[in-house]
């Protein structure tokens, strides 16, 4: 007596068949490729900086706002829904410091993306951290560097007194001061 055999009906067969292609399909296919980076590779130690998003003032100690003859703590204003602490040296009225630190916006990456849109777009290296310069100008500076993929440290130079050495040079002034925060919470990092 031969085994019994069990005959699947006609459509049943194809749609195995059918399944049986489509799980091979999958099984070869695989996820997109992301688009390439544009933005410079961040360090191997990023920063996590989120704890200033609300407390910017907290990023730089007394002992380092003093080599920028800043003797007296910031102020914070929100704008635009992310909070900045000015500083304000003590010599003189017609210099600030402003800093920010923002995690919501894409990081560096998102600003190359943008980079047709973005005034004055440069690209620089902040104590070993790769940012770009926007907006600068006679006395204006900011700088945008990448702390985190997500994270950038925003620092603007503003000077409106031509006989400053910020004045005619805001941006070395911002990566000065934006490095010095940076190189403190670098060491703090464990």
């Amino acid at each position: 007596m031969a085994p019994n055999k069990t005959v699947l009906p006609h459509g049943s067969r194809r749609a195995g068949l059918l399944l049986a292609v489509l799980l091979g399909v999958a099984g070869c296919s695989s996820a997109p490729t992301p688009p390439p980076r544009l933005s410079p590779p961040l360090p191997d130690a990023p920063l996590d900086l989120t704890q200033f998003t609300t407390k910017p003032c907290d990023l730089m100690t007394h002992d380092q706002l003093v080599t920028f003859f800043v003797s007296s703590p910031g102020t914070t204003a929100t704008a635009g829904g992310k909070t900045a602490c000015t500083w304000i040296p003590r010599d003189t009225k017609a210099l600030s410091y402003v800093a920010s630190v923002d995690t919501t916006s894409g990081g560096l990456e998102a600003l190359y993306h943008h980079r047709a849109a973005v005034p004055g777009f440069a690209p620089v290296s902040v104590h070993h951290y790769p940012g770009i310069h926007r907006d600068n100008g006679d006395g204006h500076c900011t700088v945008e560097t990448g702390v985190a993929e997500d994270t950038l440290l925003t620092v603007t130079v503003t000077a409106t007194d031509p006989k400053l050495d910020a004045y005619s040079d805001p941006c070395y002034e911002a990566d000065r001061f934006a490095g010095s925060m940076i190189a403190y919470q670098a060491n703090r990092a464990p």
